[in-house]
């Protein structure tokens, strides 16, 4: 039996370019795509400029015309995948979810999501326990207080709302936005009822809901998120919300959809009794009006006390943003998206020992012709070593299998 840490030789790399540029996006249902595969012995950089993708040392200077797109380094006998130089400069690395093992991400907290051009941030899980949703984006939430003296101070104040004078019961009168004059002061009840129907808060089951920042219709300034009370030690919440049963998950879009999230805004999604499923489509319990976004895109569940994103086949992709320099380790390999193009990668512990690519997997299956890329492949890898640490299996024979252009 083979040691389990085998030092890696190799890592081979297949590079699949969709030849249409539009917003970033890789269809993983074309056929038009340009395919190279490189074998990198030693350290290198990939590149692009137009459909053609290369990989070149790291140490040799890079033409302006070609866009960097990743950086293989090499570290203590493995390969590490790292943005290309400059970092200001290249493309934000994305892991293609479809191509994870068992075709599923495990999300954490902080985590970007990206169906299509659409984009996603995860700002809470919970799991189990009493935990409640934190409706806020960001760590500086505004806080209204409530004027100590309003008992006797604003006895004579009218609620913009209802028009009634003075506060009530447990009903304080406040100020949550820049209005002044006769139309400064509301019921925190009044101001709540509103903002519940804006918002079609309902009680439905597991507590899911579509929490967004509402700002006056007057002034335009954004309600606060809590209210401040002296006799109160902890503020409490603006808006009264449902109880959310766990586990749930809290997505923030981050991507404006004129149609149906005009600002950004918090999906608060139980999966208590469901699975969780973002697409197009009427049924999608996360709902995406967009092009990109296929009817059924992707699906979120709760399985052995971990979130699990998974691609349902969808046509621009579901993908998560890599966060760190990702290890690459025999036998598991990872798929890249950057823009147009998808480099699919693994290490290789023997070059020698190789018995065949690893599959394309972007596009339609070639029965015969398959086998025949395969086999031409195989003679390159021996046949096309170059003094600089890398092969390329020449794209000029696999340009012509069906359904791929010539380069």
């Amino acid at each position: 039996m083979h040691q389990a840490r085998a030092q890696v030789q190799s890592v081979r790399v297949v590079s699949s370019t969709w030849a249409r540029d539009s917003h970033d996006l890789f269809d993983f249902e074309a056929t038009d795509l340009h395919r190279k595969i490189f074998t990198a012995l030693k350290p290198a950089v990939c590149v692009r400029t137009g459909t053609d993708v290369q990989m070149v040392s790291e140490h040799v200077p890079v033409n302006n015309m070609y866009d960097p797109l990743l950086r293989l380094a090499q570290k203590d006998g493995a390969f590490w995948v790292d943005r290309a130089p400059p970092s200001s400069g290249s493309k934000k690395l994305w892991l293609v979810v479809r191509d994870m093992p068992s075709g599923a991400h495990h999300l954490q907290e902080g985590d970007v999501i990206k169906l299509g051009r659409f984009k996603f941030r995860v700002r809470q899980l919970v799991g189990s326990g009493e935990a409640q949703p934190e409706l806020k984006l960001d760590d500086s939430s505004s806080v209204c207080r409530v004027n100590p003296g309003g008992e006797t101070e604003l006895a004579q104040t009218l609620c913009r709302i209802c028009l009634l004078e003075g506060p009530g019961e447990g009903d304080p009168l406040i100020s949550p936005c820049l209005c002044k004059g006769s139309i400064e002061y509301v019921h925190l009840g009044c101001l709540r009822h509103w903002i519940r129907g804006r918002l079609n808060l309902s009680d439905s089951t597991g507590g899911s809901y579509f929490f967004r920042p509402l700002p006056c219709e007057l002034c335009k300034a954004v309600y606060p998120t809590y209210v401040q009370n002296d006799a109160e030690p902890q503020p409490m919440p603006l808006v009264e919300v449902p109880w959310t049963k766990p586990p749930f998950i809290v997505l923030e879009n981050m991507v404006r959809d004129s149609q149906q999230h005009a600002c950004r805004g918090l999906h608060v999604i139980s999966l208590a009794e469901k699975v969780l499923k973002l697409g197009r489509g009427h049924e999608s319990d996360v709902r995406i009006a967009d092009v990109s976004i296929s009817r059924c895109h992707a699906m979120i569940r709760f399985q052995h006390g971990h979130f699990q994103l998974e691609d349902n086949n969808s046509k621009f992709g579901t993908l998560v943003a890599m966060k760190k320099p990702r290890l690459l380790e025999p036998g598991q390999g990872v798929s890249i998206q950057m823009g147009r193009t998808v480099l699919s990668l693994s290490a290789q512990t023997d070059v020698e020992s190789l018995e065949a690519p690893t599959p394309i997997r972007h596009g339609p299956s070639g029965g015969a012709a398959d086998e025949r890329q395969l086999r031409l492949a195989l003679l390159n890898r021996f046949s096309g070593a170059r003094p600089d640490g890398w092969t390329t299996e020449h794209p000029g024979d696999a340009a012509q299998l069906p359904g791929e252009a010539d380069e």
